[in-house]
């Protein structure tokens, strides 16, 4: 048995011998973090002006950030296993497939609804269509699937799935976004865990078949890597498996149960909560059987990255704190993990404020950010090593052991939209749904650039200063600020010069349906 479920990973006989030393390979990583970690506490317990409450604040949120989103992914990275099921799906089982479309494009729905309805298993097909377009309403009846629309346009794609709910009779509902293309197998494999009666819903892997498109594409998915890969193999160990929206199926007894799907910027987080809440399990399905479309362009990533942020630091801030104590402590850190992820933008706003500040101050300032940066080094070292580590062993074949440096390079200047998002937040400021875009725009809204643009000035009138007025200009910053300067310099020229090919061709139509997670 153990020798078939290496083999389904992909996993040769030498990388088994590897995998066997995994356990105390990982234990030590985590242990020299966690010395990391607490040497970067020890500068805080030797900060002077401890009086001033801007320091406290600054020190709970740093507290904060560390303890759920670097210890707790080390945790679950302890935790993880193969998540392989040799189960099969319960043969009496009934699926409503729900595909929902707001003006898309007509290729995009046609695509994704046929490849729905050559799925196998016992399934009927719905398209959920809130766009009311005749043509797709003749597209399902070409194509075999049933077409539902409502009158009453409310709470998006929460609001189109809970209308269907009472006109559809199967026992499990599988939802698609209009991009995500499940495989033939899909059924075959996402409905095993449903054997045991107590799983209200299941979560099949999120992988993309686009990134070929565009660098943003690629770097989108990869932002995607370590989540769906050592991140929910832990996840899934400990019982906490949270609802991504597209990929998932839900037991229709396990929804009515939470009063529908509910509504909000993060719908599918706020529905996997209350299901939690209400004591029903959840599952994941570690296969890559429904690729999507990744972020295209700039403008797409913001609008994506922006909508998502509010909407997990809204339930974070409000929903989180209130039903804490009936969830499972595996339940707790899955969520701690990810409902903290997009705290790194204003992490990094923290930082780049610091750093203007260093370059416009005098040496004593430098040094106490020299000091600072000292006992934060060693840390951030040794989450990267952690985090590569656990990429290597915990991932499916097709997945590479990348540096993810692409990633990076995407996400450290996004910190306006996550912090715009994060004080959105906690002043209880609405913002309203909106789709990603699936088709590239060609061109962002210099808006989203403007504090972007403002610090790379900032920094370089700070260098430019420091190196005219010191003889002494401390190296360590010039290089330090120079390397926060590289992301956003890389952002700026793709937003200048970043080239697309229409996702919607055939070739990445090809692409997407048959790479499955979008790596080779």
């Amino acid at each position: 048995m153990k020798k078939f479920q290496f083999k389904q990973f992909g996993i040769s006989p030498r990388t088994q011998g590897a995998a066997r030393l995994y356990p105390s390979r990982i234990h030590l990583l985590v242990l020299l973090g966690i010395g990391a970690l607490l040497y970067y506490y020890s500068w805080w317990s030797q900060l002077q002006g401890w009086s001033a409450v801007i320091w406290l604040l600054v020190f709970a949120f740093a507290l904060f950030y560390t303890v759920t989103q670097v210890l707790g992914s080390w945790l679950l990275y302890l935790f993880a296993k193969d998540p392989s099921s040799t189960t099969a799906a319960p043969q009496d089982l009934t699926v409503d497939i729900y595909v929902t479309a707001y003006h898309e494009p007509y290729d995009l729905v046609r695509r994704t609804l046929a490849a729905a309805c050559a799925m196998k298993g016992p399934y009927l097909v719905w398209l959920l269509d809130d766009g009311d377009d005749p043509m797709l309403e003749r597209l399902a009846a070409d194509l075999g699937a049933g077409y539902l629309t409502r009158t009453e346009k409310k709470d998006a794609k929460a609001g189109n799935v809970n209308a269907a709910l009472p006109r559809t009779y199967g026992d499990v509902i599988a939802i698609f976004d209009v991009d995500h293309t499940p495989k033939p197998n899909y059924l075959t494999q996402a409905l095993k865990p449903f054997s045991d009666p107590d799983v209200g819903f299941v979560q099949v892997m999120v992988t993309f078949g686009n990134q070929d498109e565009s660098w943003v594409a690629s770097a989108a998915a990869e932002t995607s890597i370590d989540f769906y890969n050592p991140t929910s193999f832990g996840i899934e160990a400990i019982g906490g498996t949270t609802m991504m929206g597209s990929n998932s199926l839900i037991r229709r007894e396990a929804l009515n149960d939470v009063g529908g799907y509910h509504p909000g910027l993060a719908e599918d987080l706020a529905t996997s909560l209350a299901l939690h809440a209400a004591g029903w399990k959840s599952a994941y399905v570690a296969e890559p059987l429904a690729p999507g479309i990744a972020p295209p362009d700039l403008s797409a990533w913001f609008t994506q990255q922006f909508k998502w942020a509010r909407g997990v630091f809204e339930l974070l801030l409000t929903v989180y704190p209130r039903i804490f104590f009936k969830l499972s402590w595996g339940m707790r850190l899955s969520y701690a993990v990810r409902m903290t992820k997009y705290l790194i933008g204003p992490i990094i706003c923290i930082h780049l404020i610091a750093t203007v500040v260093a370059l416009f101050s005098d040496n004593s300032v430098r040094g106490g950010l020299l000091n600072y940066l000292s006992h934060l080094a060693p840390l951030v070292f040794c989450d990267m090593l952690i985090k590569q580590e656990a990429l290597r062993t915990w991932r499916h074949p097709l997945i590479p052991a990348s540096s993810l440096w692409s990633a990076v390079m995407l996400v450290v200047p996004t910190w306006p939209v996550y912090t715009l998002a994060w004080i959105m937040a906690l002043l209880r400021l609405p913002l309203s749904f909106r789709l990603t875009p699936k088709q590239s725009s060609g061109r962002v809204n210099p808006i989203w650039l403007l504090p972007q643009i403002a610090i790379l000035l900032l920094i370089i009138a700070g260098i430019v200063l420091m190196l005219a007025a010191a003889q002494d200009f401390p190296v360590w910053l010039l290089f330090f600020a120079l390397a926060l300067m590289i992301p956003h310099f890389v952002l700026l020229l793709i937003s200048v010069y970043g080239s697309h090919r229409d996702p919607l061709t055939e070739e990445v139509y090809k692409a997407s349906s048959t790479v499955q997670t979008g790596w080779d």
